[in-house]
């Protein structure tokens, strides 16, 4: 096995076994898929699996920008793919209440689910994976806080004492924010197209029949909020990739999701969806709304809908 294959398949065990983690129990035994709740989606569950799919969506593309652009990487890939995926939501634009507020209720759901994760997983007593090429969970949790709290202090003035960040650490978090903002727009700058160079290269979106009730219906929502194409055209207006790609959403037998640079194929799988469904079941009842984790629920913001995200799935209602 040549080494450049041999590493690739390494780095996909490493992203398994993340993503193992945050679907906890779920397996692909057909005795432990998600049971749906009677009452279809309700807005806050989709925002949360919207949230932290469009978050590992971004990740996953943070990786094929580095390894098709060779953009060089000081530190861990993991800690700078996460990074990008959060500098690229809070960029959206502040002139757009909606889409403003839209990226931030999805970016405080993907820390949620991250937090989690290392609750249950910490519950369950498991190993803890000191040796992976990601930062613990809960690390990561802290380091999304930290960009959120940096890029709007007053807005999130209050988040830090909620979620128990150290004074010390929150008061670098203005710094840490310009400097994943900086290095965001170097990247744009280096390596992206230029004004009057055409878009990149197609990217094609491939949607598979999703084996479970669950999946079938986060997939409606995946599809109605327009999430995968959104991403994929910003992607081709901002850089140009030297060749094809595909994002394909199919059934893989686990919850992943994987770069495959041999196939040139972007991976997001349907068990990923089952996963964050059944990880959206351990929030506590008014954890947005309550309670010493009440800051992570976007504050309102002037001219946005205070009922939801009107750009988002908060208005579908799936089910019965």
């Amino acid at each position: 096995m040549s080494g450049h294959r041999l590493r690739h398949r390494l780095a996909a065990w490493a992203r398994a076994s993340l993503l193992a983690g945050l679907a906890l129990s779920v397996s692909a035994d057909a005795a432990d898929v998600p049971v749906y709740r009677a009452q279809g989606l309700d807005a806050p569950t989709v925002n949360f699996v919207l949230g932290n799919f469009e978050f590992v969506l971004l990740h996953e593309l943070a990786h094929v920008v580095i390894g098709e652009l060779k953009v060089p990487v000081l530190g861990p890939e993991e800690n700078a793919a996460d990074y990008l995926a959060a500098t690229a939501l809070l960029n959206t634009t502040r002139d757009d209440p909606v889409s403003y507020r839209r990226a931030n209720t999805w970016l405080l759901a993907a820390a949620e689910g991250l937090r989690l994760s290392w609750t249950a997983g910490t519950a369950r007593a498991g190993k803890l994976p000191y040796w992976n090429n990601h930062s613990l969970n809960i690390q990561r949790f802290y380091s999304i806080a930290c960009l959120l709290y940096g890029n709007d202090r007053k807005v999130y003035a209050d988040l830090p004492a909620a979620i128990g960040m150290p004074a010390s650490r929150a008061a670098g978090c203005a710094a840490e924010w310009q400097k994943a903002d900086q290095s965001f727009h170097w990247l744009l700058d280096n390596f992206g197209r230029k004004p009057a160079e055409a878009p990149g290269p197609e990217i094609a979106i491939i949607y598979d029949v999703p084996q479970t009730l669950v999946a079938a219906e986060l997939l409606r929502a995946v599809q109605s909020d327009g999430m995968v194409e959104r991403v994929a055209a910003a992607m081709r207006e901002r850089i140009i990739l030297p060749r094809k790609i595909a994002l394909h959403m199919r059934s893989c037998g686990r919850p992943e999701a994987a770069w495959q640079p041999e196939r040139q194929e972007l991976v997001l799988c349907f068990e990923l969806l089952d996963a964050l469904y059944k990880l959206s079941d351990s929030r506590q009842p008014g954890f947005s709304r309550s309670g010493s984790m009440q800051l992570l629920q976007f504050p309102a913001v002037a001219g946005a809908d205070q009922g939801g995200c009107r750009a988002t799935a908060a208005e579908i209602h799936l089910g019965a």
